[in-house]
């Protein structure tokens, strides 16, 4: 669930525009090789990305914890987070500026073998981003599903914040829900007893540290459940 477009307007460093070209959520269950689409993007100025934008993956999985998820070797890994309970919650953020020929989707070849693990995604695309590797905070825990997503500082003017995180259950198609965010991105996945839901929120920074508050779940918390979260910022070029 997306509220609504965020424009980001002109000012990066490099004289560009600075745009949040859209995005869009993923689910997949207990399969080895699949395709996750980076084309119907919504929310912003475009539906696929176009050539030097940036995109932006959050990848959670809910597993018995022995799953390691391999990543598209043509894209950068920023972190692995891992929350181990009974439920193992496992978030893999990639990123990638787009080629000449930007890419329609990324494959995962060998992931998700294991019986009941499933699997959300959310991505998310800017236009007018740096190329460097975004700054990131990290944290994780046990014995609940509720992510609370680490505090993190920019210091560029005009930085956008990603911050959000995984959580592994057993109570199927649910989502998050905060009111720390401009938008907010959710969705989750029903794989019989392993169930995944990510949420992600986008935040327009001014100033100071960016600390949200730990999330809301559409249904009961339980003390076998885990999670995983990650804060980056996206600074203009």
């Amino acid at each position: 669930m997306l509220a609504g477009r965020h424009s980001i307007g002109a000012g990066g460093a490099g004289g560009g525009v600075f745009e949040f070209v859209g995005s869009r959520t993923f689910t997949e269950g207990s399969t080895s090789t699949f395709t996750i689409p980076l084309t119907t993007l919504t929310g912003g100025i475009a539906s696929a990305p176009r050539t030097g934008d940036l995109v932006v993956a959050f990848i959670g999985q809910a597993s018995g914890g022995n799953d390691d998820v391999p990543m598209p070797s043509e894209w950068d890994e920023l972190a692995r987070v891992q929350g181990v309970s009974g439920n193992s919650s496992d978030l893999y953020v990639i990123y990638k500026t787009m080629g000449a020929t930007p890419d329609t989707g990324f494959d995962i070849v060998g992931g998700l073998a294991s019986v009941q693990s499933g699997l959300s995604v959310a991505i998310f695309v800017y236009e007018g981003a740096s190329t460097a590797a975004p700054v990131f905070t990290t944290a994780n825990g046990d014995d609940t599903v509720l992510c609370d997503p680490p505090a993190i500082t920019p210091t560029v003017a005009g930085s956008i914040v990603l911050s959000g995180g995984v959580g592994a259950h057993t109570e199927g198609i649910e989502t998050f829900s905060s009111s720390a965010f401009d938008d907010f991105l959710t969705v989750g996945v029903d794989e019989g007893f392993r169930d995944a839901t990510i949420g992600v929120g986008r935040f327009a920074w001014t100033s100071g540290a960016f600390n949200p508050a730990e999330f809301t779940f559409s249904a009961s918390d339980f003390r076998r459940f885990s999670w995983a979260a990650l804060s980056l910022v996206i600074i203009p070029e």
